[in-house]
């Protein structure tokens, strides 16, 4: 029970990057992701978050369906290791913050979906 609460709160938490990425204001998509106020009011950079929020949303809407559908926990499993590795190249990549915010929640899910077995 305790890994569905851990891999549904990761996929709440894509759910919720995707809302601020597709929908949030300059001044929240600052506050979130750490950008400058004036980079994110760039037509072309609004363009490119909300085509990553899509995808944020797409993973967090199907990891839910997964649960949801008791699929086999490979499923859940496969989903966490990808969110890891994503959040691992953002947080080289972007900002350390992702670390704390994306991997560690999704490492914590695997363990437990992983200890589970």
């Amino acid at each position: 029970m305790l890994s569905l609460i851990l891999v549904f709160f990761v996929a709440l938490e894509h759910l919720l990057f995707g809302y601020i990425e597709m929908f949030g204001s300059v001044q929240v998509q600052s506050k979130a992701f750490g950008f400058p106020e004036k980079e994110l009011q760039s037509n072309t950079l609004q363009i490119a978050l909300s085509n990553q929020g899509i995808y944020n949303v797409s993973l967090g809407l199907l990891v839910i369906a997964f649960i949801i559908f008791n699929l086999a926990v490979n499923s859940l499993i496969l989903s966490m290791i990808f969110v890891v590795i994503v959040g691992t190249y953002g947080g080289l990549t972007v900002t350390k913050k992702i670390w704390f915010i994306q991997v560690g929640p999704a490492l914590l899910a695997l363990l437990s979906l992983v200890l589970a077995l």
